[in-house]
């Protein structure tokens, strides 16, 4: 438990000291974006070069095998990296919300309160022209009028359903009438006699 205790200690200093990093300096931030871009780049030719060696030795599967690992071990620290520089800089974007915010609330509270509601009423009615014509709002539908709504939607479903079963019989007649009209099917040849079985 000390151990995972202590490693978990660990990785929060680091992310603690990432993040003030970042926020300390953002051109650091460009800066080892690309020196670790750098860094990837001469994975990615080491790489090619060994891919190059080994199909130079007919394709080695475990020599290709061999060079992927190699790439993939030198690239995890890289990506590592990226994710914590990528998580620094969300922090330092969220922070930067969080203030922003709490500016506009601080410039919110330190506005003068609007008058009452009297002294509103008499300033706005004679100095505003008259307000614009709303929409009238429809009340909510009452209980008789949603049982209404239900037996029209009960009945468009019972219509529905005959109009299925009026197109099934139709295009049960239909096929009927096509079976009747057509001729029968050929038998097959009778074999002559004497001629060996199947």
């Amino acid at each position: 438990m000390s151990r995972r205790r202590a490693a978990a200690c660990a990785w929060a200093w680091a992310w603690l000291l990432l993040a003030v990093a970042a926020v300390a300096a953002p051109d650091d931030d460009k800066a080892e974006r690309a020196r670790i871009a750098v860094d990837r780049h001469a994975v990615e030719a080491r790489y090619e070069a060994a891919r190059r060696d080994c199909e130079f030795r007919f394709a080695d599967s475990a020599c290709l095998d061999q060079a992927k690992q190699d790439r993939r071990v030198a690239l995890q620290p890289l990506h590592r990296q990226i994710h914590l520089l990528d998580d620094a800089r969300r922090r330092e974007r969220a922070v930067d919300r969080l203030r922003l915010i709490q500016e506009r609330q601080a410039a919110a509270a330190e506005r003068p309160a609007l008058p009452g509601p009297d002294a509103a009423a008499s300033a706005a009615s004679a100095a505003a022209p008259p307000p614009p014509m709303r929409r009238a709002v429809r009340p909510p539908p009452s209980a008789s009028a949603a049982a209404g709504v239900a037996q029209q939607r009960q009945a468009d479903q019972q219509q529905r359903l005959k109009d299925a079963q009026a197109h099934e019989d139709a295009v049960q007649a239909r096929n009927a009438r096509r079976d009747a009209q057509r001729a029968p099917a050929a038998s097959l040849p009778v074999p002559p006699p004497g001629a060996p079985g199947p």
